[in-house]
C-alpha cells in the first residue's frame, strides 16, 4: 500500500490511475478503497511523496524516495480528473 513511482510494477497506485479511466469501476467498493489510501497519502498542498522508488531511479529528484513529486502528482491529478468525466 505504499506509492511506488515511477510506475513499473502493478500496484495500489498504478492499479488506481488505470482503473479510474473505467466508469464501471468509479462506483465499485474495492476502487474506492484504493482511492481513499491513495488520498491519504496526501501531504502538503496535496502532493504525493514518493514511498518506493525503483532501485535504479531512486536519486533522480521526480521519484526520490520521501520526497514530494511532482511528476506523481501529476498522475494523481490525472485520477481525479478522470473521476470527474
Amino acid at each position: 500500500m505504499k506509492v511506488e513511482y515511477p510506475f513499473l510494477r502493478y500496484n495500489m497506485f498504478y492499479t488506481t490511475y488505470v482503473l479510474s479511466y473505467y466508469k464501471a469501476a468509479k462506483h465499485d467498493p474495492r476502487f474506492l478503497e484504493m482511492l481513499d489510501a491513495l488520498r491519504g497519502k496526501l501531504v502538503d498542498k496535496g502532493q504525493l511523496i514518493v514511498e518506493r522508488p525503483h532501485a535504479k531511479l531512486a536519486k533522480l529528484k521526480f521519484c526520490k524516495m520521501g520526497d514530494p513529486s511532482e511528476m506523481a502528482t501529476g498522475r494523481y491529478g490525472e485520477i481525479m480528473f478522470n473521476l470527474k468525466q
